[in-house]
């Protein structure tokens, strides 16, 4: 069961994966830029369940953008590992600030591969400045651990 995994978090939002061919790179193991793909990937799922689209965004007119990512690689991962990767709000402001942390495991091993820690800020998707949050952003956007 993967929510019996080694989380560093309560309440995880999990997805799982299997590494493909497509996601090595030179040196035989997932290349760098996967794993903020499949970050990319769980935060758009994680956001979707809360009730936060891209047609959200489009429809408001504003969205929460990278500002700063904090990434850290404790391991590899080959061609066939599963993986379960989860992640958490650990902050807002309920202005225009939320944070994210990431969290990959080879479930295998239950081996923790890599973590992120991603600060958003709201934007305007007309000037790209920043905005405060929308009503709906700050009632679903809650901290999960």
């Amino acid at each position: 069961m993967l929510e019996n995994l080694n989380w560093k978090y309560k309440n995880p939002f999990i997805e799982e994966f299997t590494v493909t061919k497509e996601d090595i790179d030179i040196l035989g193991h997932v290349n760098n830029k996967v794993y903020l793909n499949w970050c990319e990937i769980v935060s758009w799922k994680h956001s979707s369940r809360l009730g936060i689209t891209p047609k959200v965004y489009e429809d408001l007119k504003c969205a929460c953008v990278v500002i700063k990512s904090e990434n850290s690689f404790t391991g590899s991962l080959f061609e066939g590992d599963q993986v379960a990767i989860s992640t958490w709000i650990i902050s807002t402001d309920k202005k225009i600030r939320l944070s994210r942390f990431f969290q990959v495991i080879n479930i295998a091993k239950d081996q923790t591969i890599f973590t992120s820690f991603v600060d958003y800020a709201c934007i305007s998707l007309n000037n790209f400045k920043p905005v405060r949050m929308p009503k709906l952003f700050v009632e679903n956007y809650n901290v999960t651990c």
